[in-house]
């Protein structure tokens, strides 16, 4: 391919035919979809079970879902720049118009990662009614929104020195390293997810309940760590950003990322909530029927023995507690107990919140 762009001949070797765009549109369009499904699982939950009512924490959920899509849209426009080729094929316009759309990309991924860590972080105010430790996370998450906008706000002055530190060599004016900055940015966001995943776990670790218990329900709480992996995929691509002659090749990956990580961020947020569909797919899968009124009748040796067992669960009792609570602390511990092969899933303690009455009448002939 011949070179086609303003930026001057390409280094040897370089294929200006290659592109990135077909990936960052695949994985764009495939997180909005689950991003979406997530969410509409979550209030499909929600709306099923009459124990729990929409909260601040879903609210929140779906304005950082609409944000999201924000970055998606800016990965989706991006690509009519040239986002994901090489420098020396593009057009000084579309130089311009791809670091604009770089601009907003930042801010918008900013809000949308704020406000799913707000939402977690209420929902953990349903569940464990903590106070000053979730107070301070707040702080910190809200601190490092304001941090990130007024930093990118003020980074150039002025602020087309942005892009004019590429396009026009002789242009006076000042900036930030911005690619630090992005670096910078996305290794605190990635400490604060982990901030926020530990918060949860030495309160769970203390509560009255069995050992397996607490691992499942500290198990579904830590799913929220592969935001974690999605935010390390993404500082590796933005630290190969920094050390790049190529900047609208290597900024691509960065879009990806800086979309697919809010995403899962919202996915790992809902996953929580699924709590009552988990606990039926896994009575099924672990045999344990649901009938909350079982008769069986038994004869031996010319005895009648009429047995009429009446099974409660959490459920009868969610009225005393807080629906989301109830759900997620009694979480089903039987795969964990299948798994080590020990302790059979009938053996729980009072703790579990399952009670069983059992009426008996005997008759002899």
């Amino acid at each position: 391919m011949l070179v086609s762009g303003d930026f001057g001949p390409a280094p040897a070797g370089f294929d200006l035919a290659e592109n990135q765009q077909a990936q960052m549109l695949g994985a764009a369009i495939s997180v909005m979809v689950i991003g979406a499904l997530a969410v509409m699982l979550r209030i499909y939950t929600r709306v099923k079970n009459s124990h729990t009512n929409f909260g601040l924490d879903d609210y929140l959920i779906f304005a950082s879902l609409c944000c999201a899509y924000g970055t998606a849209i800016c990965v989706i426009i991006s690509t009519k720049y040239k986002n994901g080729w090489h420098q020396q094929t593009l057009r000084e316009y579309e130089f311009i118009s791809l670091w604009k759309l770089l601009f907003a990309h930042v801010i918008i991924y900013s809000t949308t990662v704020t406000l799913t860590k707000s939402s977690i972080i209420m929902f953990y105010r349903r569940i464990f009614n903590l106070q000053w430790s979730l107070y301070l996370a707040m702080f910190i998450i809200l601190g490092y929104f304001v941090a990130v906008v007024m930093t990118i706000a003020i980074a150039c002055r002025p602020f087309s020195h942005l892009w004019q530190a590429y396009t026009d060599p002789g242009a006076e004016g000042t900036c930030i390293d911005v690619r630090k900055f992005f670096l910078y940015n996305g290794i605190a966001s990635v400490s604060i997810d982990v901030m926020i995943l530990c918060i949860p776990a030495p309160i769970i670790w203390k509560l009255q309940m069995p050992k397996t218990q607490r691992l499942a329900v500290i198990s579904i709480l830590l799913l929220g760590g592969f935001v974690c992996v999605a935010g390390v995929i993404r500082i590796v691509f933005l630290y190969k950003n920094t050390q790049s002659d190529d900047p609208s090749w290597t900024i691509g990956p960065v879009f990806v990322w800086s979309c697919v990580e809010p995403f899962i961020g919202i996915v790992c947020a809902c996953l929580p909530t699924f709590t009552p569909l988990f606990r039926r797919w896994w009575a099924i899968l672990g045999g344990k029927k649901w009938d909350s009124n079982k008769k069986r009748e038994y004869d031996s040796g010319g005895s009648r023995i009429n047995l009429s067992r009446h099974q409660t669960t959490d459920e009868d009792d969610a009225g005393e507690h807080h629906g989301d609570q109830v759900q997620l602390m009694n979480f089903p511990g039987w795969p964990l107990h299948f798994l080590k092969g020990k302790e059979s899933r009938d053996n729980m303690t009072p703790s579990s919140k399952i009670q069983v009455k059992e009426e008996i009448s005997i008759s002899w002939n």
